[in-house]
Order: structure tokens, then sequence, then C-alpha cells
């Protein structure tokens, strides 16, 4: 059993080619892309908006994207582009 995910792309000639995997660099243009297109998030963009980025908590520590849903709750959103220990996401 594979413990990843396998991407292919069509390539010119109409046949499967598989796509080497990458990690993203900068945890911030995820950022900016779901700044740029919150719909990824939820189903409908206007259910939810980014009121903030990179946002300093009480304690010390900062949110990546706070967001506001359209019942005012608000939603932290945390990305991580690799493996995180539990506490940082708890």
């Amino acid at each position: 059993m594979s413990d990843g995910v396998r991407v292919w792309a069509v390539d010119e000639s109409d046949c499967l080619r598989e796509i080497e995997p990458s990690k993203l660099d900068y945890e911030e243009r995820i950022e900016n892309w779901i700044c740029n297109n919150v719909s990824v998030l939820v189903p409908d963009d206007s259910a939810l908006m980014v009121i903030g980025r990179q946002v300093i908590t009480s304690s010390g520590g900062r949110i990546d994207l706070l967001c506001m849903n359209g019942d005012g709750d608000l939603v932290v959103v945390e990305l991580k582009r690799d493996k995180t220990a539990r506490e940082i996401t708890a």
C-alpha cells in the first residue's frame, strides 16, 4: 500500500506521464492563494471573509488567517506545509 499520492498529466502525445511530487516552498504562497480565492475552503466564497493575516495572539503565537463566516463566527485557518506536532494544531 502506498503512503503517498501520485499525480499524472496527459502529455502532448496523449499519454499519461507521472508528475514528480514537490513541496511548496513558502507557506505565504498558500496564504495568498487562499486570500485570493477563499472558496477553496468553503463552497460559497461569500460565506467566509478573511479579516486578518498573521494575527498575533495574546499568548504570543500567530494565526495564519483569521476569518469570519456569514453568522459572524470567527474561523481560524492554520496552514502547514509539512508534518506538524499535535501541540501546535491543538
